[in-house]
C-alpha cells in the first residue's frame, strides 16, 4: 500500500466498483504535516527567483497599432546588434510597412536577413522552432493574443506598457533596454505562472433521434389515421425522446475518477435507463469535443441576440450543482477575475491562488452569487433540453459560437500555463496593479473630527 497517498493501486471490488480505486483513511497527524509542506511549497513557488535557459529565439508581438510600428523596429536593431547569437521574429505583415522599413534594416548588416524571420499565425504553430521569449507591445489584449497563439507550452512573456488599461503589462517602454539586457543575461527574476483552463466544446448529435422522426414521419403518412397506427407513432416518439435524454447522461462525466458516464440503451421490459462507468478510452466514439482552447481570461456563455433568459445546468466533478436562469455565466480564473467577471460583481483573486471563479450574469435569482471553487474542480456547462433559448459560448472573447438545446462545455485546469515576467514580484506588481490602473478603493479621504466637535 502506498503510505503516501492511503490507497491500495489497482484494487477493485464489487459491481459498483469498477474501475474506481479503494482509498484508505489517512492518519490525522499525517494529513496535517502533508497540508503543512503543501503551503511551505507554494509560499516558496511565489517567491522563487528564476533564472531562464539560454535564449535564441524571440518573438515580438505588436499591437496593430501604426505608432507602435517604428519601436518594433527600434528594439528588433537593437535586439540584432548587441546579441549576435539571437533570432528575432516579427510579424509577417510588418515586412511590407514603409515605417518598418525592412530594407534598411537588412541594409546595415546582410546576416541580419537570416536571423530577422517573419512569423504568420499559421507558421508559428507549425514551426518546429522552440520560441524562448515572448515580448508583447501593447495592452492586455496583446497579452492574452500571445497566450492564445500557443495552445500548449507558453514561452515567458516580458509586456510593455504601450496599450490602454495595462494591467497585465508591467514594464515601461522607455526602459526596454536595460530590462532585456537583464532577462537575456541571465539575471535571476520572479515569474507569475498564471493558470489557465482547458475548454472542450461537445455538441450533441442526436442521429438516432433523427432516424426515428423519419421513420415515425412516414408511418404516420403511410397510414389512414387509425388509432392503432397513432399509438404506434406515438409510442415511437416516446422512445426517441427517451433514448435522448439518455445521450445527454452521456455528457455527464465523472473526471474526478478519470471516467465519464455511458449510455447502455433501455431495458426493453420497463424502459428504464441503464448508466454504468466505463473506461474513457472506450468512449471516443460518443464523447470527441469539436474543440478545445487554452483560456487565460475566462470563457462566456451568454444568450447571445436571443430576447429570452437562458437556462445552463452547472456540474462540478460530475455532481449537479445547480440550474441557472440568467442571462449566462463567466468562468474566469485568477488573471480573468479582474475582467469580465469583475464588471458583474465578482471578486478580486490573487494570482497565486490557482482558483476558479463562477459568476451569473443578470441571473434570475437574488441569491445567485459569485463562487470561487479551486481551481482543480472539472466543470461541466449543459445547454438542457428545457432552455426557452440557445447559447452562445466564446474563450477569451475569441471563437464565438452556438450551442444548441443538449450541447455542453467541459472546463478544467490546462496542464499548459502562461507564465509572465514580473517587474518586482507577484504581490507588489498586482497590488501596483489594483491601486494605480483599477484605482481600487480610490476615494476622497475623510477629513478628522476637530477636537471641539460634538458629532
Amino acid at each position: 500500500m502506498d503510505s503516501y497517498s492511503g490507497r491500495r493501486p489497482g484494487f477493485r471490488c464489487g459491481a459498483d466498483s469498477i474501475h474506481q480505486e479503494v482509498y484508505e483513511p489517512a492518519q490525522l497527524g499525517a494529513l496535517m504535516k502533508r497540508y503543512e509542506k503543501v503551503m511551505d511549497l507554494f509560499d516558496h513557488l511565489s517567491r522563487t527567483v528564476v533564472k531562464l535557459p539560454p535564449i535564441t529565439n524571440i518573438l515580438i508581438v505588436t499591437k496593430p497599432d501604426p505608432k507602435l510600428t517604428k519601436l518594433t523596429k527600434d528594439m528588433t536593431i537593437w535586439l540584432l546588434a548587441k546579441y549576435p547569437s539571437i533570432t528575432v521574429f516579427v510579424d509577417k505583415k510588418l515586412q511590407e510597412r514603409s515605417a518598418f522599413k525592412y530594407d534598411e534594416i537588412v541594409g546595415l548588416n546582410p546576416i541580419w536577413k537570416e536571423r530577422l524571420q517573419f512569423w504568420t499565425l499559421e507558421c508559428q504553430r507549425n514551426s518546429t522552432k522552440q520560441i524562448h521569449l515572448a515580448v508583447t507591445l501593447g495592452g492586455d489584449g496583446t497579452v492574452l493574443y500571445t497566450t492564445w497563439m500557443f495552445q500548449n507550452r507558453v514561452p515567458p512573456i516580458v509586456a510593455f506598457h504601450l496599450g490602454s488599461l495595462g494591467f497585465l503589462t508591467n514594464f515601461d517602454f522607455e526602459n526596454y533596454r536595460p530590462t532585456m539586457n537583464n532577462i537575456i543575461c541571465g539575471q535571476g527574476m520572479n515569474l507569475n505562472i498564471r493558470m489557465r483552463l482547458q475548454c472542450s466544446v461537445y455538441k450533441f448529435k442526436n442521429t438516432a433521434n433523427s432516424d426515428d422522426g423519419q421513420r415515425g414521419g412516414a408511418t404516420m403518412a403511410g397510414t389512414s389515421g387509425s388509432e392503432d397506427d397513432y399509438a404506434d407513432s406515438w409510442r415511437e416518439m416516446e422512445v426517441s425522446m427517451q433514448s435522448e435524454k439518455i445521450r445527454r447522461k452521456v455528457k455527464e462525466m465523472d473526471s474526478k475518477r478519470g471516467t465519464e458516464v455511458a449510455d447502455l440503451g433501455v431495458c426493453h421490459e420497463n424502459g428504464q435507463t441503464l448508466i454504468t462507468r466505463v473506461p474513457k478510452s472506450s468512449l471516443n466514439d460518443f464523447l470527441t469535443p469539436t474543440d478545445t482552447w487554452q483560456v487565460l481570461n475566462e470563457v462566456t456563455v451568454d444568450r447571445g441576440s436571443n430576447a429570452g433568459m437562458l437556462q445552463l445546468e452547472l456540474y462540478v466533478d460530475g455532481n449537479p450543482v445547480t440550474t441557472i436562469l440568467a442571462d449566462g455565466l463567466v468562468i474566469a480564473t485568477a488573471t480573468g477575475s479582474t475582467a469580465y467577471s469583475l464588471s458583474i460583481g465578482g471578486s478580486l483573486i490573487h494570482p497565486d491562488k490557482n482558483s476558479i471563479i463562477i459568476s451569473p450574469i443578470a441571473s434570475h435569482s437574488l441569491t445567485a452569487r459569485p463562487m470561487i471553487i479551486p481551481g482543480t474542480k472539472h466543470l461541466r456547462i449543459g445547454v438542457p433540453s428545457t432552455s426557452r433559448t440557445t447559447a452562445w459560448a466564446s474563450f477569451d472573447g475569441r471563437h464565438r459560437q452556438e450551442l444548441e438545446r443538449g450541447d455542453s462545455i467541459m472546463i478544467t485546469a490546462s496542464k499548459y500555463p502562461a507564465t509572465t515576467i514580473c517587474r518586482r514580484d507577484q504581490s507588489t506588481d498586482w497590488f501596483t496593479g489594483l491601486t494605480q490602473v483599477l484605482n481600487w478603493n480610490s476615494r476622497v479621504q475623510q477629513k478628522p473630527l476637530v477636537q471641539e466637535s460634538h458629532l
